[in-house]
């Protein structure tokens, strides 16, 4: 009865798929978990490795993407022992304080001149003083008059052409202050005048020929040119009027000049 019990279990096992294999896998599986279950650390220790070095991962990760770099702050530059010891020297440009330098000095030098200046006294002669005056009147201006001042009294010389110009001469110096006497020593020439007319129709001929240079047309004419009492008188021979005219244009801007004649010009044809 035993037996067929058994029979009648395998049989019951292989129709449900369990055969003599599936007996011996169960058997290994069986054998493994005891194995297992008998060594507790080594199955323990495996699946805390592999987590413990997975999170280590992922952290790092996730430190590389969400966790923010903080940004260097720029530290200030060094500055120097001089700065460091005193600030407010450094901060001061040196421009600004030579400046001021400067601009004092030129101060100190403007106000020195300026006490110079009140300090000094006016330099004047009673000569040239004298002189002034006689030559600021019309009937002396003409005249070379010499002045000599002593100690008590002024000495005039030189020439005049009347009486009357010399006796001017003596009350216009007197008058000049400071001046206590006057010597007048002024010769009388009755001929002066003439003799300084002449030099001055010299000195009119000479200006009026300086003129005609300025000109090409009026040089190639080579007009004579003579002077009496201020009355210019062109002789020559041209081919063109106009040359004549302008030579007397040019020769009525010399100073002196009272009129030009030219009635000695001839007008020559050509042949």
């Amino acid at each position: 009865m035993a037996m067929k019990g058994r029979d009648v279990k395998r049989s019951q096992l292989s129709r449900n798929g369990f055969g003599p294999g599936m007996a011996v896998l169960a058997i290994c599986q069986c054998a493994l978990l005891m194995s297992q279950l008998a060594s507790p650390r080594l199955v323990q220790s495996e699946p805390r490795s592999n987590t413990s070095a997975q999170p280590s991962a992922d952290q790092s990760k996730g430190a590389d993407s969400k966790v923010p770099v903080k940004p260097h702050k720029e530290l200030p530059p060094a500055e120097s022992p001089a700065q460091e010891s005193n600030p407010v020297q450094s901060n001061t440009p040196t421009p600004k304080s030579d400046e001021s330098k400067t601009k004092n000095e030129s101060g100190e030098e403007g106000a020195e001149k300026g006490k110079e200046g009140t300090g000094r006294k006016t330099v004047s002669s009673l000569i040239l003083t004298i002189k002034l005056a006689l030559l600021g009147d019309p009937r002396l201006f003409p005249y070379e008059i010499e002045v000599e001042a002593g100690s008590d009294e002024v000495t005039l010389g030189g020439k005049v052409s009347t009486e009357a110009e010399k006796a001017a001469a003596a009350e216009i110096a007197s008058m000049v202050p400071t001046v206590k006497s006057v010597s007048n020593k002024l010769e009388v020439v009755k001929e002066l005048l003439e003799v300084i007319a002449h030099k001055q129709d010299e000195i009119i001929t000479r200006h009026v020929k300086e003129r005609f240079t300025k000109s090409a047309t009026v040089t190639a004419a080579n007009f004579d040119v003579k002077t009496e009492q201020g009355v210019v008188s062109l002789s020559g021979a041209v081919r063109f009027q106009v040359i004549v005219l302008e030579a007397v244009e040019a020769a009525r801007q010399v100073p002196g000049v009272k009129a030009v004649k030219t009635d000695k010009v001839r007008i020559e044809s050509e042949g």
